[in-house]
């Protein structure tokens, strides 16, 4: 399973997040009740790293060794 993370402070970042997703069939980490053992790969959107719950979802996969990957807008 891949899912995808990233800047969800407002309105128009969980609009972009959404798509992103659904773009990429990735499933999102705060929709859904995530067996982390079965994701395969956590993409990220640019600025991830200034969203705590993005911030959070990366250092689960970091714990976990799973495959990141950043993608551009």
């Amino acid at each position: 399973m891949i899912v995808m993370t990233g800047p969800q402070g407002t309105a128009e970042e969980r609009g972009e997040l959404a798509e992103m997703a659904g773009l990429h069939g990735a499933a999102l980490i705060g929709e859904h009740t995530i067996k982390w053992a079965a994701v395969s790969a956590l993409y990220r959107l640019a600025g991830w790293s200034r969203c705590a719950l993005a911030t959070a979802d990366v250092t689960m996969a970091e714990a976990l060794a799973i495959p990141m990957y950043d993608l551009t807008r």
